[in-house]
């Protein structure tokens, strides 16, 4: 399998020149680009939404260059930058054109920004992708201002008066924006209003897919529809139904076609981006499922070599694997008409790995059908969370990402698992649930996944068995939250366990943390408790890590809407976490390798394991579920290329030890 190169270009219509299309045809060829994605209107160069003849002034200069594209082998892709608009720029809508702007959640209303009801953007967006499908592109992209969110600097939208005359009639009465807004956030029981709101944006946006696809597809019926994503817990406060809204986008007979947003449009350190990764990347893979075609989007901002070393690039690239992608979108250069720079070596770079990277393409990573822990999301928690104070939109946001950063971290084999209810008949399983998740759970759907799994817990959702009187499912009596920084909890110790050579290893519940739930377990609960809460003057205060009845591992914190759950980042907790599950369940991980993931296919024919560290390590030590092969063939990125070494693992007791190195940032396949 090829894996594809997609170069996302902007040239300026005004002031593009003859030395730059060479400097791209060059650039292309060294480079190894299967397609070319022309972006219209973007960034510095955006000017509001474009009218019919200054689109045709972009696709006059581009069909020339896709022709010679064309000669090359090379596909042309379209990507406009403005559906909706990303944001007020000082542009006002153009009068030939005359849409209503949107009304966001505290009142404030758009300059340039499209209401996505709106009748007339509607027929105005349809005309636009008519216009954009009439030069037959390969891949037609919508960009990710394509939401309800994040359009600075306004909040959630919308809520003008065509939308408010929709919420009021669906409510049976009369309310403003403000007492609108202050239901749907309100403490407790989720409203009616939040519910009309979220079936309202997830029902508009699936509408506008559906009209835009018959518009392209009855012009070019070859060209594939893709869509640009962001962050899937802010997609659930829009309601986005990602199933429904992709297959509307596809028509018949085309793919599911996304960009998966990655993390680290500057470079940042490996460590935080591989927790990012998992809590944004690989979640929105795993809503897309195994079938859609990924192109996640390696982008430089504010560009030049500044940004990005050219090894953080190349790390970017590889890890796209453990999404199951089947190439990357390439933004690398600006999007103000610069064109391409020779001198920062880019196409050197994309060269030498592409080899690799068609190599493991061949075994592509497929989400759901990994082995471990499966972390559970739902698309839609925003419908029954409930909110602490009711004051910021935030606090609708899902927060059931938390262990698949943290997991991945401490180097267990994980895996996104997107819950239906048909789910709820997991048995056998090791799950991993945080936030208020298990509210979209009917009782007995709650007791079967306790007690037919092993389970792991945070506060959050354990607060919601008290809430619904089950928590004696987990053997607790009540529990009782103490805020952080209040002088109760100061650090967490653990309870007669040696973890990396220390007694009793501590862990701060003091800063870069969420709050604890201290609990009461009932008197014949079969509970060992592994850990305790300590204030500064080493007094016990009560229990923190135990296991319940064998199955249920408990963490009862709750999520910091700064920090997340930043304090867990230890490996005294990953030494500890380990111990805990190998004592009740056996499961996959790697042993002293922090930051460094574990995958593993459930037929265990390939593992993926990938170095989100600057660490090098001198062998692989893996402690196994079920015993693997004596010998394995390790595929790893030479050079120019890639190579591939028979290794023969030993065996001692249930941990394999490969005699193999893992160099920082390297990404390694193995075939069993």
């Amino acid at each position: 399998m090829n894996y594809k190169y997609c170069l996302r270009y902007v040239l300026d219509p005004f002031s593009n020149t003859e030395k730059k299309n060479k400097a791209l045809f060059d650039f292309v060829k060294k480079a190894k680009i299967d397609d070319v994605c022309f972006i219209l209107n973007g960034e510095e160069l955006n000017h509001s939404h474009l009218t019919e003849s200054e689109i045709k002034k972009w696709l006059d200069v581009i069909i020339p260059l896709q022709h010679e594209l064309a000669k090359m082998n090379i596909t042309t892709s379209i990507n406009p930058w403005t559906t909706i608009m990303h944001s007020d720029r000082g542009f006002t809508v153009n009068p030939k054109i005359g849409f209503n702007t949107f009304v966001d959640i505290q009142g404030n209303k758009a300059k340039d920004m499209a209401c996505p009801a709106d009748p007339i953007w509607r027929k105005y967006i349809c005309k636009c992708y008519a216009q954009y499908a009439s030069i037959h592109p390969k891949y037609l992209w919508l960009e990710d201002d394509f939401r309800h969110y994040n359009h600075t600097p306004f909040k959630l939208m919308c809520f003008c008066p065509y939308h408010m005359n929709i919420y009021q009639k669906k409510l049976g009465k009369k309310e403003s924006i403000s007492e609108f807004a202050q239901q749907m956030l309100k403490p407790g029981k989720p409203t009616l209003e939040r519910k009309i709101y979220l079936d309202q944006a997830r029902k508009e946006m699936i509408e506008n897919e559906k009209l835009i696809e018959k518009t392209v597809h009855k012009i070019s019926p070859e060209t594939d529809i893709a869509q640009m994503t962001s962050f899937p817990d802010w997609h659930a406060i829009e309601g986005r139904d990602w199933a429904s809204l992709f297959d509307a986008q596809c028509g018949t007979g085309h793919p599911r076609v996304a960009r998966p947003h990655l993390p680290a449009y500057n470079e940042v350190s490996p460590i935080k981006y591989g927790r990012d990764f998992e809590s944004y990347s690989r979640i929105t893979a795993a809503y897309l499922g195994s079938n859609a075609i990924l192109f996640p989007e390696q982008e430089n901002a504010m560009w030049t070599p500044m940004v990005k070393s050219k090894e953080f690039i190349i790390f970017q690239i590889i890890t796209t694997i453990l999404l199951g992608a089947q190439g990357i979108l390439l933004n690398l250069f600006d999007m103000m008409g610069n064109g391409v720079s020779p001198e920062w070596k880019y196409a050197e770079m994309l060269s030498k790995i592409k080899p690799f990277m068609s190599e493991l393409s061949k075994h592509r990573m497929y989400i759901d059908q990994l082995s471990g822990i499966k972390i559970l999301v739902d698309q839609d928690s925003a419908y029954s969370i409930r909110t602490n104070k009711g004051q910021k939109i935030e606090e609708l946001l899902p927060i059931d990402k938390e262990w698949a950063g943290l997991l991945s971290s401490f180097s267990f084999a994980t895996t996104i698992k997107p819950i239906t209810h048909i789910d709820c008949k997991l048995v056998g399983e090791v799950i991993a649930i945080s936030g208020q998740i298990l509210r979209n759970f009917s009782d007995i759907e709650i007791i079967n996944l306790i007690k037919n799994n092993v389970v792991l817990m945070d506060g959050e959702s354990i607060q919601v068995l008290l809430d619904r009187k089950l928590s004696n499912l987990i053997g607790v009596e009540s529990g009782e939250w103490h805020c952080c920084k209040t002088g109760y909890q100061s650090f967490e110790e653990a309870d007669g366990v040696i973890v990396d050579e220390v007694n009793n290893p501590r862990v701060t519940m003091l800063q870069h943390t969420g709050n604890y739930l201290q609990l009461t377990y009932e008197k014949n609960a079969k509970v060992k408790i592994w850990s305790s809460a300590k204030n500064s003057i080493d007094k016990r205060l009560g229990p923190v890590m135990s296991i319940v009845n064998d199955r249920t591992v408990i963490l009862p914190i709750s999520h910091d809407f700064k920090y997340g759950w930043e304090s867990q980042y230890s490996t005294y907790k990953q030494g500890l976490l380990q111990k805990m599950l190998s004592s009740i369940k056996k499961c996959d991980y790697l042993i002293d390798m922090p930051n460094v993931k574990l995958n593993i296919d459930m037929i265990q024919h390939v593992m993926w394991i990938s170095n989100f560290s600057l660490d090098t390590y001198n062998q692989i030590k893996w402690k196994f579920s079920e015993k693997p092969v004596k010998q394995i063939t390790l595929i790893r990125r030479t050079k120019s290329a890639f190579r591939k070494e028979i290794i023969n693992i030993k065996i001692q007791d249930d941990i394999a030890i490969i005699k193999a190195k893992v160099k920082p940032l390297e990404t390694i396949q193995i075939l069993f």
